[in-house]
């Protein structure tokens, strides 16, 4: 009895991590059902998000006293219309004072990270691999500038386009990783609407402030930008707001309750 009650009389159920999932014919379905309607949702969302983007960029820019112009570029697809900012915005190349400074600041904060305590050891590690990131972009641009291919305005029409391609893909995620469980339909969908504006808020205001670094420092800070602060905070948001969702009850617990 007590191996299957706890002390105030309900049921043990098996750890989640020790359960099998039994996969049925109507759940995949459905699964797939729901992914396809939310996809086709936000294909029809796409556009407005998009000029709600190129609107916030110009409102800002304006803000932060960033010269830049902000243009919207729409095209016309079969079925569905795309609608994205083109932000041309100018970023200087490091001179040579801006590369020692950056590189001053960055033996620093190397020789922080190796004296942090034991318990700071995943800041310290994420400190070394920043300050690896920024010795390499000090070198590329110490010794051939005139090679680095990309601009800023480039850079965020690339990312945005990137981030607007992972918010397009996150139902169809969500459909093989999240919809395949016992959790009620209402759940599924929150869920994913939660990722999926969160993404649309945070999206313009991060690449902003990227926007701002560079513009105020020089493309020197964009691969770092890059590499750490752009599609995998994202990414990182996405696993969250997903860790979130799997540790709610399913249908089987909530009976049990």
């Amino acid at each position: 009895m007590l191996r299957r009650r706890g002390y105030h009389g309900q049921a043990i159920l098996r750890h989640r991590a020790f359960q099998k999932l039994q996969l049925k014919v109507w759940n995949l379905i459905s699964s797939a059902a729901t992914a396809f309607v939310l996809t086709l949702a936000w294909l029809f969302l796409r556009a407005p998000v998009g000029r709600l983007w190129g609107a916030i960029f110009q409102v800002w820019l304006e803000w932060m006293r960033l010269p830049g112009a902000v243009t919207i570029a729409e095209s016309e697809g079969t079925y569905f219309r795309s609608a994205m900012p083109q932000v041309s915005i100018a970023a200087a190349l490091p001179d040579g004072a801006m590369l020692m400074s950056v590189a001053v600041v960055t033996l620093g904060t190397l020789y922080i990270s190796l004296r942090l305590s034991g318990w700071l050891m995943p800041l310290s590690y994420f400190l070394r691999v920043v300050c690896f990131i920024q010795s390499t972009a000090i070198l590329f641009f110490a010794v051939t500038p005139q090679y680095f291919p990309h601009t800023l305005s480039t850079y965020l029409s690339m990312m945005l386009d990137s981030t607007i391609g992972f918010i397009s893909a996150i139902p169809a995620i969500m459909g093989f990783t999240f919809y395949i469980f016992d959790f009620r339909l209402r759940r599924k969908v929150l869920l994913t609407v939660l990722i999926m504006a969160h993404l649309v808020i945070l999206t313009p205001l991060q690449y902003l402030i990227h926007a701002y670094v560079m513009a105020k420092g020089s493309l020197l800070f964009m691969p770092l930008l890059y590499t750490m602060f752009g599609l995998l905070p994202q990414v990182a948001l996405f696993i969250a707001f997903y860790s979130w969702g799997l540790s709610w009850p399913g249908r089987d617990e909530e009976m049990h309750q």
